[in-house]
């Protein structure tokens, strides 16, 4: 893959083009069951990789592991056109530590997100050669400043080789039951431990690290045994609002620190299912969430009251959830553990581990 960084702040570093390297496991998967056919027999796998981008002094290199998925939305009309998702996590090799001028990367550890379209341009026996083009970000989900985050646009030449020749490749045979319905109903909860620095996107730097507590209730709909659509209520507790309260007690927030230093917002969400894997994506609005209006004002970084009430009431949410039993065979009960980052209107406010249960209505 080649490409280039894309400038995000003031005074970004110069370089040269990005030189990156994916080693790619997968299964396609063949089977006659919902899932397989919706998503037209998707590929989920795993990716190793490696970047250079193009500023060793600065940016230094990347070293990954993304779980991914690869599937054709416009099914047999548009064959050749697929599209590739993954999210997981890297190792930088320089900082902020190493170079003031890098505000992208404040942490060694980051998240990693990828999105490409692939155009196939022919087979050969076990062979199947691809042109690409997409994005890739990394952050560290404000566990540490700076945190700009690094942004690259890529394209990508890439042979896929199969364990078996591409013209004999058969589907397996459904083993389900023709009852199954294409519609049914669940509830989750889930509990989580957030961790965050407290400040802006790049400072201050050095600052204490604070952990954010969340209970989340929700209910939904399952389509077609692999789309989870629900809506429901979050609950947080910021220990660093509640910190910054009591420690100016004379403000107008001192009466009731535990309550003032909570957020409750409406959620809508929406999951993904392959297999033992969930790829989750959430939105809400903040019901309640009254100490960010004091953050926005030492930190927000824009006078703008639009993006104040943006980042104020509009709240995301996306991760990867591990399922402890196969969701291909309809638990009714089940329990999953997820990681993910959270942002107010795009932009992080924390990186989360969680722990939920769902039940399905078979």
């Amino acid at each position: 893959m080649f490409g280039k960084t894309v400038s995000n702040y003031n005074d970004f570093p110069s370089s040269n083009a990005v030189r990156s390297i994916f080693l790619s496991i997968g299964i396609n998967d063949t089977r006659n069951i919902h899932s397989s056919k919706y998503y037209h027999q998707p590929t989920t796998g795993i990716s190793l990789s490696y970047s250079n981008f193009g500023n060793d002094s600065i940016l230094g290199k990347a070293y990954g592991i993304m779980p991914f998925i690869m599937f054709r939305p416009w099914g047999n009309h548009q064959k050749a056109w697929s599209l590739k998702f993954g999210i997981g996590g890297s190792y930088f090799t320089k900082t902020f530590e190493d170079s003031e001028q890098n505000l992208a990367i404040g942490s060694n550890l980051t998240w990693s997100f990828q999105a490409f379209l692939y155009r196939e341009l022919f087979t050969l026996n076990r062979m199947k050669f691809r042109l690409g083009a997409g994005y890739l970000h990394s952050s560290n989900g404000h566990t540490k400043l700076p945190n700009m985050g690094l942004n690259s646009a890529q394209v990508s030449l890439s042979c896929q080789l199969n364990s078996k020749p591409l013209t004999s490749q058969k589907r397996d045979v459904y083993l389900g039951t023709d009852a199954d319905l294409n519609r049914r109903y669940f509830i989750t909860i889930r509990t989580g431990l957030g961790i965050h620095e407290y400040g802006g996107k790049s400072k201050p730097i050095g600052g204490d690290k604070g952990n954010v507590y969340a209970s989340a209730l929700s209910g939904g709909i399952l389509f077609k045994q692999h789309l989870k659509v629900r809506a429901g209520f979050t609950y947080r507790f910021y220990e660093h609002y509640y910190d910054q309260i009591k420690i100016n007690e004379d403000s107008d927030y001192a009466d009731s620190p535990n309550w003032n230093a909570s957020n409750i917002y409406f959620h809508l969400g929406s999951e993904f299912l392959i297999g033992h894997f969930g790829l989750d994506i959430e939105g809400g609005l903040n019901l309640y969430k009254p100490y960010y209006k004091e953050y926005y004002k030492t930190y927000g970084g824009s006078s703008s009251e639009l993006k104040y009430k943006l980042k104020k009431y509009f709240s995301s949410r996306m991760g990867l959830n591990f399922y402890f039993v196969n969701t291909n065979k309809l638990p009714k009960n089940n329990f999953f553990i997820g990681a993910n980052i959270n942002a107010n209107f795009g932009q992080a406010d924390f990186s989360e581990l969680c722990f939920g249960y769902t039940h399905t209505f078979l």
